[in-house]
């Protein structure tokens, strides 16, 4: 018998009945995982914010912008957003880079109250009068005509829902609808000018200017301080602008304003024979706080001394009279004269 070499066969014997299980080591593998912050795209406004007026809306890149999910203007990197034409409230800014968008919300707050309800009755005014400016000297009792005159139309039968105050930020008023800024002004004049009613009223008390030939302006509160993006000047031609196509048949306006006569042409345009306007002074003549009086000069003559005092607040009292009345007390003469645009036919009454 010929000898085996054991050793070669017991490897044959086991890689015959035996599997091989080659085993790898395990090696732990982590991936790290980072966070991803959105890059910020707009970069005026801010997020949260509170605007008013015009706002410029600054993006980095070139992209197209949306308002309230309306596309206002592609491949910009600004947008000047007036934000008048929105309603006050949250409204939402939103870019889009090629296929990334940024969304952030901002409070519009132009401090302009909804207009009135729907009429209760068939005359309406709008009352203006502003004692601290925000930016230009101070005067002492336009307030306090502004309230005289709210109280005089409510006592005559207008409807308190139908008359709208607009003053300045710290002096107290019966009804107070806003302040008196170009922009709530010039809002106010034009649902006035829409209205299908008997009759409207514009009662203004002020500081005002122009050249003296003509061109006439009143300051709003916000004159010289460019609120809204507005210069807080209201020139005759604006007036004649907003007045033009009136729907009432009988318009009244008073104005104790420095130079407010230069204002009677452009009304008459604007209102032809509906029209009865009375001012403090000629187109280069001045107005006057007085004391004694605790109005102006004017609103105390033809309002309290006339309307109120002589005529008994009665209802039926003819404008003209009331001007007839005031002007032959009236203590100021040459420029400083009362004016009066008489176009209507007949007696206005209020």
């Amino acid at each position: 018998m010929k000898k085996t070499n054991l050793l070669v066969l017991l490897v044959a014997v086991l890689m015959i009945g035996t599997s091989i299980t080659i085993i790898a080591p395990t090696v732990a593998m982590s991936k790290e995982v980072r966070a991803v912050t959105p890059r910020g795209y707009i970069t005026n406004p801010t997020n949260g914010a509170t605007v008013s007026g015009t706002v410029i809306i600054t993006v980095s890149s070139s992209a197209t912008i949306y308002i309230d999910n309306v596309v206002v203007a592609k491949k910009v990197t600004s947008y000047n957003w007036n934000t008048t034409s929105y309603e006050d409230g949250s409204h939402q800014i939103k870019v889009k880079v090629k296929r990334t968008t940024e969304t952030i919300t901002v409070i519009v707050d132009n401090g302009v109250t909804p207009p009135p309800p729907p009429p209760t009755g068939d005359k309406f005014a709008l009352i203006a009068g502003i004692s601290n400016y925000k930016a230009i000297s101070d005067l002492s009792y336009c307030d306090e005509d502004a309230t005289d005159w709210y109280n005089y139309l409510i006592s005559i039968g207008y409807a308190s829902e139908n008359i709208i105050v607009l003053g300045d930020s710290s002096s107290p008023y019966p009804k107070f609808d806003g302040l008196a800024t170009e922009t709530n002004i010039w809002y106010y004049i034009d649902w006035l000018v829409s209205l299908d009613c008997d009759e409207i009223s514009f009662i203004t008390s002020g500081h005002g200017g122009g050249d003296g030939y003509g061109w006439s302006y009143n300051c709003a509160w916000d004159c010289a301080s460019s609120e809204n993006g507005e210069d807080g000047y209201l020139d005759d031609y604006e007036f004649q602008a907003h007045f033009a196509g009136v729907v009432a048949p009988k318009v009244h306006i008073f104005m104790d304003h420095c130079y407010s006569s230069g204002m009677i042409p452009e009304f008459y345009a604007a209102c032809g024979n509906k029209l009865y306007m009375s001012t403090t002074c000629t187109e280069d003549g001045f107005g006057y706080d007085v004391r004694t009086y605790k109005n102006g000069a004017w609103t105390y003559f033809f309002l309290e001394y006339a309307l109120i005092n002589h005529f008994g607040s009665n209802p039926d009292t003819a404008l003209e009279d009331a001007f007839a009345y005031a002007s032959a007390a009236y203590p100021y003469g040459g420029g400083n004269t009362p004016q009066e645009g008489d176009y209507y036919p007949g007696d206005f009454i209020l």
